[in-house]
Formats: structure tokens, C-alpha cells, sequence
């Protein structure tokens, strides 16, 4: 048995303030007089216990004018007491599984406080195993006569293997009907769930943010935050890491109430804030697995949360499926076949004419070999509405015949030829089953048309299973050639983070090139925060590019160079948000030396920054 602790007096005191505010006044609310004997057994309240069920019910026998509140739990050896549930009804009716001596106690909120009754004792024969029979009782406890760990859904490393995160944000109100349907079905693992069939469709369209870890960090830290054991060994027991409290589980409102301890968590004082006032805690989601506790009970300012667990068991065992199967973007066909254009043709890449990638279409970092010399003489030619192809090796040797496309992205050839790509000659175009995978593509930002085009040829081993793709990287031919093209953007951020960007800039080839960023009223220019200009995709081409700052006019007055430290070499080169894209923070508000020169950037009309771009400087410049 364990103590009282502080936490129970902090809900005791919630629940104090809450019937303090919503109970009428009256004259016997003012008899500060009440004493513990007034409320014993038989003169402030009855118990009734009924054997043949295990339901025992708590009756106040004091006026409706006076506000209770019960407590009751396993029978004290002494000054130990554990808590199993609590009521502010006046009539409260539970279930209790297990035999053994038992306790109750009345309180009752007066103008002088609150008062308690002594401790009346109960006893129940036997236990009553319908009582726990339900399914979740064993999902969540392992049954009775057993146990089971929970964690919650993130390790040091960062890691979640369930929810993505350790803590999703929701709409006030939401519970367990919110997210299931009269099928049973629920929010997360159900294709057929959808929120206007939920059991209770009041807050089912409402929000909740399935919080990423990655994207999100600011939650907590990367780390293993222990462990919380549930068991039904001679009682509703749990352990959080290692502080023994016991539970109460109401299967039919989907709430747990916790005594003496407090859910694992990754931090205490949230677990606290989110208390109800009744104790409880919902449970939104269930599984042999997974399990999301709702913490809701705390003031309107604060975004009802839920923490997500695990079973030890399933990290313990847990195998990260292997992803064998391509997912293209939907529209693809529409760029892979044109319905403006019947034959396009391509040819291999000169830089990179193939690589490799795993079977779920993640590029594989290998030492490259090098092309053929003759690889651009090589040209791939389909023809959308005859359904036909052409394929000419560097020989100029030409294999012709018809070709189908499924939705997978799978192209079937009625043939394909077999050459060397490479000056390693086990390198080849080739497919042992006429097959080629669209694995990717990429699209032009200025004409939004396809210039990219991977496709890959299954690699098997020895025992003929498919363990990777060799894949051939096209361009595609406009007006006999392939021109290659950069979106840029100058971007403009004053301290309430509202922007402005300059137009598109299209970066075709090495030279100089000016973007504008024009004042139109939208953000405050006069109150500069940030200013950075971002090449895309750029990097991935030519990764030794460099974007040299030439000049800098703020409202027609040269800034760059103005001040010490206001130079070319000392701004900063990076890569974007994606690592292809090339960045060049002018105005960065987290280097101290950059944001010493904020005052620069104040304008009125316009800012008007002019770069050189290199596509080759001997070194990998912008990182």
C-alpha cells in the first residue's frame, strides 16, 4: 500500500473549488458545524454491497443541498491509504473485481471547509472476474493473474515507431466516440473510419494534430522516459517506474483514473495540468500495442493533448517492415505521356546516366562508375498514342516493338535490347523480363514540364529474388535538346515573420542574374528580420555551384561592402531546406555578426540584390 500523495490533495482541491463555485447557496451550506460523526454510516450515507455482483453502491442520506464528494479503495493497514475511485455524485454505484476488505468515506463541501466522514469498512466475498472480462482490460493489463509494460512512443534516438510522436494536440471535447465508429472501427487504423459516422459526431470533424518528432522536437527530448506497468495480480496495480500506485478502468465511458502516481509522461507538470476534476482520464485509442491517454482536464487556455504509448513487448520485438513497392505522385502519367504530345524522345544523362536505388525507390549512395563515352548517342523514344517505342543503342543499332503502362508505374516492352552503358561492362541497359519501373522524374519549375526521367531495371540474385533496381536517368529531348533549368527567390521576412519574395528568376546557365523584391505593403519594411536567395535543385546538378553576391541596393543605395563584415565572403553560404537548393542568407537573425547589420535593410521601394552563378569552383561551397 502506498501513502496519500500530493497529488490526490491537488485534485481534492480542484474538485473543492469546483463545487465551491457551482453549488446554490443555502442555509445548510452555512452549518460549519458538520461533523465527521454526522456523516457516519447509516446517518450520512449507506452502503449497500450486492454479493452476487460485486456492485456496491455509496448513497448520501444529507439533504440535495449539500455537495459529496466519496473516496474509496482497498482497506488501510494503517495510515496507508489507496485510492481506486472517486465521485461527486450523490449516488455512486461501482464495480469491484477482487475480494477483500474494502473502505468508503464521505466528504461534504460546507462554508467551513471541507468534512469527512470516518472510514466504513465493506467486504467482498469473491471475486468477480465479468467484472474485467473485457477486451481492454486485457490489452491493457495482460489479463488477470498478469501483466504489462508500457513506454511511450519515442526513445534517445529519437525514434517512433506508432504515432510518429510522443504527444498529438486536439480540439477541446473530443473522446473515445469521437474516434470510432458504431462498427467499432477507429481514427488510425481503419481505411472504412470517417469522422461523420463516428459514434458521436459532435467534435469528430473538429481538428487534432498528429505531431510529428522530427518536425517537432520542441515537445521534449530524445530519450527513454521509463516505463508504466499495469497488472491485475490481487488487484488493479501499476508501477510507473518503479512509484507503485493502483488504477481504475470504466470500460464503457473509456476513462482510467490513477492512484497515486501519475501517467508516464515525458513531463510531470503536463500530466498534472491535464488532470479532470473527476480524476479520469480518456482513453481515445486501444490496441494489443497502442494506446493514446487524453489529457484534458486543465484550464481552456491549455490544447487537450494526448500522450501516445506502446507495449514494451511490441518495441522490444519490433521489425521495421521492408518497404518493397514504388508510390509515384499522383498525376504522374499526365507528365510521363503528355496528352499535348504523341512521341517524346530522351536521351541518357552525360553526368549521371544511371544509379541505383533500393526496391522502394530510395536512391542508394554508391561509388559511381563512370558513362560511356558514346552514351548521348543512345536515345529512348515513346510514343503515347500508337503505344509504340524505339530504342537505339550507342551503336546506332535500333530496337523497335510496343510497350503498356500500368498504374504502378510499370512499363512491359514487347522487347528490349541489351548494351553497355558504362566503362564498367557489366553496367547495362538491359531487362531480364522486359519491364522498366518509373522510379522518378522531376519537373521544370519554369515550364512545368518533365525533364527528368528515372527508370529502373530489377536487380536478382543468385536465388532469383529482386533485391534492388539499376536505374537509367533520361532527359528529355525539347527541339532536339535538353535545356536545363534553376528556379530562384529572394525572400524578405520582417520580425512578425510576414513575407515578400521577389518574381522567379530562372537560372539557365552560369552568368549573372537579378532578382527584385518590391515593397507592395504586405510586411513591415521598415522592421527587417531575415532576407536569404534560394536557387532550387541546383545543387543536385552542379554540386559545386557557387552564388557570388555582386550587389546589394536597398532603395537604389549600394549596401554590400558599406559595412565591415558586409561582404561577399562573409555571408553566409548554405543549402536550403532541401539540400539541393542552394542559399545564401544575407540577413540572418541567428548569427549575431549578420544581424548587426538589420538597420541596412530598411526600405521603402525596393531591394534589388544581383548574383553570379558558377557552376563549377573546384569545391563543395554552399553547405
Amino acid at each position: 500500500m502506498m501513502k496519500t500523495k500530493n497529488l490526490l490533495y491537488s485534485v481534492l482541491a480542484s474538485i473543492v473549488m469546483l463545487l465551491a463555485a457551482c453549488t446554490p447557496d443555502s442555509d445548510s451550506m452555512g452549518n460549519i458545524d458538520l461533523t465527521a460523526a454526522q456523516l457516519a454510516e447509516n446517518t450520512g450515507f449507506s452502503v449497500n454491497v450486492d454479493q452476487s455482483t460485486n456492485q456496491v453502491t455509496f448513497t448520501s442520506l444529507l439533504p440535495s443541498s449539500y455537495s459529496v464528494y466519496w473516496e474509496y479503495g482497498p482497506a488501510p493497514t494503517s495510515d496507508d491509504v489507496s485510492i481506486s475511485g472517486t465521485s461527486t455524485n450523490s449516488t455512486y454505484q461501482v464495480g469491484v473485481a477482487f475480494d477483500g476488505d474494502y473502505y468508503v468515506r464521505m466528504g461534504v463541501q460546507t462554508r467551513g471547509g471541507i468534512v469527512f466522514s470516518e472510514r466504513a469498512t465493506f467486504h467482498i466475498d469473491k471475486m468477480n472476474p465479468n467484472l474485467i472480462s473485457d477486451a481492454a482490460w486485457t490489452m491493457l493489463t495482460g489479463g488477470v493473474g498478469h501483466s504489462k509494460t508500457w513506454v511511450l512512443d519515442l526513445d534517445a534516438n529519437g525514434t517512433c515507431l506508432k504515432f510518429g510522436g510522443p504527444k498529438w494536440f486536439y480540439t477541446s471535447g473530443q473522446s473515445w466516440d469521437s474516434f470510432h465508429n458504431i462498427a467499432g472501427e477507429n481514427y488510425l487504423d481503419s481505411e472504412q473510419w470517417d469522422a461523420s459516422t463516428a459514434i458521436d459526431p459532435t467534435y469528430a470533424s473538429e481538428w487534432y494534430w498528429a505531431a510529428d518528432f522530427a518536425g517537432n522536437s520542441w515537445i521534449c527530448g530524445a530519450a527513454d522516459y521509463g516505463t508504466m506497468t499495469f497488472d491485475l495480480i490481487n488487484g488493479a496495480n501499476v508501477d510507473v517506474n518503479g512509484q507503485k500506485g493502483s488504477f481504475n478502468m470504466d470500460v464503457a465511458s473509456h476513462t482510467i483514473s490513477f492512484t497515486g502516481v501519475i501517467p508516464l509522461s515525458p513531463g510531470q507538470d503536463d500530466a498534472i495540468l491535464g488532470q479532470r476534476p473527476d480524476g479520469n482520464y480518456k482513453i481515445i485509442y486501444l490496441t494489443d500495442n497502442a494506446m493514446q491517454i487524453m489529457f484534458d482536464g486543465g484550464s481552456n487556455d491549455n490544447t487537450p493533448f494526448t500522450f501516445n504509448y506502446i507495449s514494451k513487448e511490441y518495441k522490444d520485438n519490433y521489425v521495421a517492415p521492408v518497404i518493397t513497392t514504388i508510390t509515384l505522385p499522383e498525376g504522374w502519367m499526365n507528365f510521363l505521356q503528355p496528352f499535348n504530345q504523341n512521341t517524346t524522345t530522351y536521351k541518357f544523362d552525360e553526368d549521371t546516366p544511371f544509379g541505383w536505388f533500393t526496391l522502394a525507390g530510395e536512391e542508394i549512395s554508391r561509388s559511381g562508375f563512370a558513362g560511356d563515352p558514346d552514351i548521348t548517342d543512345a536515345e529512348f523514344e515513346l510514343n503515347s498514342k500508337t503505344k509504340t517505342f524505339k530504342v537505339t543503342d550507342i551503336k546506332g543499332n535500333i530496337t523497335e516493338g510496343t510497350y503498356d503502362i500500368s498504374d504502378e508505374g510499370v512499363i512491359t516492352f514487347s522487347q528490349l535490347p541489351s548494351f553497355g552503358i558504362s566503362t564498367n561492362k557489366n553496367i547495362k541497359f538491359a531487362s531480364s523480363n522486359n519491364q522498366l519501373q518509373v522510379i522518378a522524374y522531376e519537373i521544370s519549375d519554369r515550364t512545368g514540364d518533365l525533364t527528368d526521367l528515372w527508370l529502373g531495371s530489377k536487380q536478382y540474385d543468385d536465388q532469383g529474388n529482386a533485391y534492388e533496381y539499376l536505374a537509367y536517368h533520361f532527359k528529355k529531348q525539347t527541339g532536339g535538346a535538353q535545356v536545363e533549368s534553376f528556379t530562384g527567390v529572394l525572400s524578405f521576412s520582417d520580425t512578425g515573420w510576414a513575407f515578400l519574395n521577389s518574381p522567379e528568376v530562372y537560372i539557365t546557365g552560369e552568368g549573372d542574374y537579378v532578382f527584385t523584391i518590391t515593397n507592395d505593403g504586405s510586411s513591415n519594411t521598415q522592421d527587417p528580420y531575415l532576407m536569404f536567395l534560394d536557387v532550387a535543385k541546383i545543387l543536385k546538378k552542379h554540386p559545386n555551384t557557387d552564388l557570388i553576391i555582386k550587389s546589394i541596393k536597398v532603395d537604389g543605395t549600394e549596401v554590400l561592402g558599406s559595412e565591415e563584415g558586409m561582404d561577399d565572403e562573409t555571408i553566409s553560404r548554405q543549402v536550403g531546406d532541401d539540400p539541393t537548393t542552394g542559399r545564401r542568407y544575407i540577413l540572418n537573425p541567428w548569427s549575431d555578426e549578420s544581424a548587426s547589420h538589420t538597420h541596412l535593410f530598411k526600405f521603402s521601394n525596393t531591394i534589388v540584390v544581383t548574383i553570379g552563378v558558377k557552376y563549377d569552383v573546384g569545391d563543395v561551397v554552399l553547405k
